[in-house]
Parts: structure tokens; sequence; C-alpha cells
């Protein structure tokens, strides 16, 4: 079976990396979410993609880490998607509590790769054990250091290597470092040895970002677990076709 996982949310029709986003995505039936985690000022977690507020905002020109959780609450993060205004950034506490309310995987993507936020995987882990979902989280990152220290915090934890180029047997890689996944961009799939050599080993294969329904059937077709999108509605359709 291959799971549909919403890109910060249904990110094609809704603001990314929102409450409303993730609210559309279980809407749309997605079997699982996608976001990103970064820290305020005051070490708030913080659930948006950019370093920098200013594409979302649409013109807040200033970083994550140079604003308190209060400042950050201000902000209108509509990303000029017609027929949203008002949308606040949310943490990650409360993306958890509305993960209460519905059977929703989450894959966590840890934002370590340009600002080194001090303790962000320690909160992390804490805020999601606080709420007793250890069980539906993967953590992911490009940064593999950061992955590596979820794992010594949380030895039970799930972790997913993101990567952007073709890897040299990822498998072997992944296994190396007792990663439970592979996250890449899709298109490195196809370099030979590299799907058989995941589902060999027993590596999940979970490709972002995976917009193109021809791609969703192939991908569905070579046994990816999960496929990271932001149209769920329509991988949805793609995933449970026989």
């Amino acid at each position: 079976m291959t799971y549909v996982w919403a890109h910060r949310g249904a990110s094609g029709y809704a603001p990314e990396n929102t409450l409303e986003a993730f609210a559309l995505a279980d809407k749309m039936k997605a079997d699982g979410i996608e976001l990103d985690v970064h820290l305020s000022k005051d070490g708030e977690i913080i659930v948006t993609h950019d370093e920098n507020v200013q594409r979302v905002t649409c013109g807040v020109d200033a970083m994550v880490k140079d604003l308190t959780l209060a400042e950050l609450k201000k902000l209108d993060v509509y990303n000029g998607i017609e027929g949203y205004r008002n949308v606040r950034i949310p943490t990650l506490p409360e993306m958890l509590d509305f993960l209460k309310t519905n059977n929703l995987y989450l894959n966590i993507e840890l934002k370590t790769g340009v600002v080194l936020y001090d303790g962000i995987e320690q909160k992390t882990i804490d805020a999601v054990r606080a709420a007793g979902l250890q069980d539906r989280v993967i953590y992911s990152s490009f940064n593999h250091y950061s992955l590596m220290l979820v794992r010594q915090i949380d030895p039970e934890a799930r972790i997913g290597l993101l990567y952007s180029e073709a890897l040299i047997e990822p498998h072997a890689y992944a296994q190396r470092i007792h990663a439970n996944a592979i996250h890449p961009f899709y298109p490195t799939l196809m370099v030979p040895g590299t799907v058989e050599g995941c589902l060999k080993n027993g590596i999940e294969i979970n490709p972002w970002t995976v917009n193109d329904e021809q791609a969703m059937k192939q991908l569905k077709s070579v046994g990816c677990h999960a496929l990271i999108t932001n149209y769920p509605d329509v991988c949805r359709k793609v995933v449970d076709e026989d």
C-alpha cells in the first residue's frame, strides 16, 4: 500500500504549513502531513518552511530566529493565496493538538540546514512525547547530523534521510546510520538499483514533491511507501486506483 502525505498540508490549495492547510489535507483524505519546524527567538517550535518569513507573509523581511512567538503570531502567513487572509503561523504543539482529533501520520522536517537551532531536536521530541504521538511521527532533515542527534535522544524514533541529488546505494547509507527511510527528490529514484536496493533491505521510500499524476502512478507501481504531494486529493485518487 502507498500512503498519501500532504506536503506542508494541502499546500496546492491553502497557505502552506498552516492549520488551514492541515485541516484541508485531512478533509481530502490524506494519510499524513509533512511539515517544517524552526525555533523562534524565545525558543518556541514554529511550523514554517523558510528561515525568513518574507515569502509566506508577502513582504515581511525577518528571520524566524529573530522574532518572538508573540511577534510571529501577529503575521498574516496567507502566502498570497486567494480566499485566505489573517492566517496565523502555528506552533508544533498546536499542530500536535490537531493530530489528536484524527489519525494522520506526521513527518516533521527539522530545518537545520541553514540555521543550527540549539536544542531543536530535544524540544521537538519532548513536544511529541508530551502529546503521546511518538508512534505517529517520523523525523526527516537534509542535515543528517540532526537525525543522528534525534536517534541519540530517542533510540526508538523513526528517521528519514532527505536528499535532493542522487546518492550511490542510498539503502546502504541508510542502513549504516540506522535510518528507517529515504526521503529523496523523486527523479533521483530513476538511478538504477535505488528502489530495488531499498525495498530488498526494508528501507521505506517516501519521495517528494510528487505533484505530477503520471509520476504518482509510476512511484506507486514501484512500491513507494508514501508520496509527499501538494495535491493530496489528486494523489488519493491515483493511490486508490486498482
